[in-house]
């Protein structure tokens, strides 16, 4: 909204519909939080796909990642050459942005960016209104099939902070930091989250030295895999300051948590069955599953924290990620394939 024309584009209509209709009556929106306090104006505020789609030159995709697949299928007819679709968090969800244009017999060049993270953290506080809790200084990004990052820049918008490279989108997904936080703050908390009516703060709460133990041990896991994908294994902390601190050096990893851990205090988890395991279980963990079984490499903790997420929800998360993944490649040799687009 730094001098953007905006169209906001609701999909479904199970949750958030009376903020939507305060968005759609005023066709504005108001920000409070960490950046400062403002009204800014949307140019639009629609459920018409291929209205909203035709005049934009970059189309942002902040969407539940377990719908990544429908929404690939819904939008693909609508896009045009030379626009920009940035999917965040990406969880590889361009290979389904693109299989789906393809399917769609649509001969559009059209460039898919993934983001670690969002942006900022925020929450909508009531209809037309949302909190920005926290910033991240630091944006890494990934495309599929393009490997130039300057052309990757130039193609987005500017944001606060800075893009930062890396090699492709599934160092992008394994750098998801819900991957690991969202995991295993929620399945190593449950009897804190179900005994808390509403006032356990996972970040502030949830981080006790035996889950540091847990975590670190997933990390070790993910940074395996890494290396066997031909990554940098960078660890959840260094990528967690380098996006968090503009002087990422200027902080211990006690320090830098602790100061995020307080910026986000006040977002509750009264729950266990929601999106912190609904989602990062199948699509992150799992990822990190499938990787590693293709690579060789073994991942017990990663199928530890599935296993203990599937009993405690009632749910088979290793079906769940065989259904998302097998879409994607059957072998390592296709991976690799992938890998090097």
């Amino acid at each position: 909204m730094r001098g953007f024309n905006v169209t906001l584009l609701k999909m479904g209509s199970n949750i958030h519909e009376s903020n939507f209709e305060k968005l759609a009556q005023t066709k504005e929106i108001r920000l409070e939080g960490v950046m400062g306090e403002g009204v800014y104006p949307l140019i639009d505020v629609t459920r018409d796909v291929e209205g909203a789609l035709k005049d934009a030159d970059v189309i942002l995709v902040f969407y539940v990642s377990l719908f990544h697949g429908h929404l690939a299928r819904v939008l693909a007819p609508f896009f045009k050459d030379g626009q920009v679709v940035y999917i965040s968090p990406g969880y590889v969800g361009s290979i389904l942005f693109r299989n789906a244009v393809n399917n769609a017999n649509n001969k559009a060049k059209v460039l898919f960016v993934e983001g670690e993270t969002l942006l900022f953290s925020s929450r909508i506080i009531k209809p037309g209104t949302v909190c920005i809790f926290s910033s991240n200084y630091g944006h890494p990004i990934a495309a599929l099939g393009e490997h130039c990052f300057q052309k990757i820049v130039k193609a987005l918008p500017p944001v606060p902070g800075k893009w930062i490279e890396r090699n492709n989108v599934f160092e992008i997904a394994l750098h998801n930091p819900n991957l690991i936080m969202h995991t295993v703050g929620i399945t190593m908390n449950a009897g804190c989250i179900e005994s808390s009516a509403g006032s356990f703060s996972m970040y502030a709460e949830g981080f006790t030295p035996s889950i540091w133990k847990i975590v670190n041990k997933l990390d070790d896991e993910k940074m395996a895999v890494l290396k066997g994908i031909g990554a940098k294994p960078r660890s959840y902390f260094e990528e967690f300051l380098v996006r968090t601190f503009e002087n990422s050096d200027d902080y211990t990893i006690e320090e830098g948590f602790e100061l995020y851990a307080e910026s986000v205090k006040d977002l509750k988890t009264s729950t266990v069955d929601n999106r912190y395991i609904t989602e990062d279980v199948p699509k992150g963990l799992g990822l990190l599953h499938v990787l590693g079984a293709n690579l060789n490499i073994p991942t017990p903790v990663c199928d530890s924290i599935i296993t203990l997420a599937g009993v405690i929800n009632s749910t088979d998360y290793f079906k769940e990620i065989d259904d998302f993944w097998d879409i994607e490649f059957n072998n390592t040799d296709e991976l690799f394939q992938l890998l090097n687009e």
